[in-house]
Formats: C-alpha cells, structure tokens, sequence
C-alpha cells in the first residue's frame, strides 16, 4: 500500500473519494491531507428524503477542517466538496456523502475526536 492509500484506509474514506496530496512540514509540525473525489462521480442529493441518489455535481466549495493529530503534528484536512444538481430540488449546498456509509466529514472528523478522548 503506498502512502496515499495509507491515508485514505486511515481516515476511512469510501469510493469516490481517497487522499490525493500530502504535504509534510517538520518545522511547523504540521500534515496536510488533500482529499478529493473521481471526476465525474455522482452523489445523492442533500435533501432530506430525497430518492436521488446519483445526481452531477454542479460545482465545487473548498473546505478545511482540523483532524486528531498524527503524532506530536497538526493535520488539516483540506476538500473541494462538490454541491450536486438534483432534478427535484436543483443545485444544493452541501454533501453527505464523504466518509464511509455516507456520513459527513464533520462526523467522521467527531467521531475519531470523541474515541480520542475515550481512550
């Protein structure tokens, strides 16, 4: 497994997205993962309820969050999340579909913070 799979399998990502950069920063003690997803992939609409499941992305929001720290050094996750055109309800904020089984980076980001803390 190479680096960038390495990454993506540790931060539990699903298809279609994986870690696509890294950049390493011993002085500033500071790891960026970029995130991105295949060209041309498909995802549900954000809409509650909404039985859309395969809908274009209409355009793109570039996104940074701060994850656990990887050792003694800060990591930033950064991500253009796509906003998708659905044909019921149009072009929409948001996406729920980054992180395994459609749960939110936000979640995915908690839930490792909340088994951090449990340990």
């Amino acid at each position: 497994m190479d680096e960038l799979g390495l990454f993506t399998a540790a931060l539990g990502l699903c298809g279609p997205w994986r870690v696509t950069r890294t950049e390493f920063d011993a002085e500033a003690t500071q790891l960026d993962l970029y995130l991105g997803c295949d060209r041309g992939a498909r995802f549900g609409c954000p809409a509650k309820d909404c039985a859309h499941g395969g809908c274009p992305v209409h355009d793109t929001v570039e996104k940074t969050w701060r994850h656990l720290d990887f050792f003694q050094h800060r990591a930033l996750l950064h991500a253009r999340l796509p906003r998708v055109r659905c044909p019921e309800h149009g072009a929409g904020a948001g996406q729920r579909a980054l992180g395994a089984s459609g749960v939110g980076i936000h979640a995915v980001v908690s839930r490792r913070w909340c088994l951090a803390l449990r340990r």
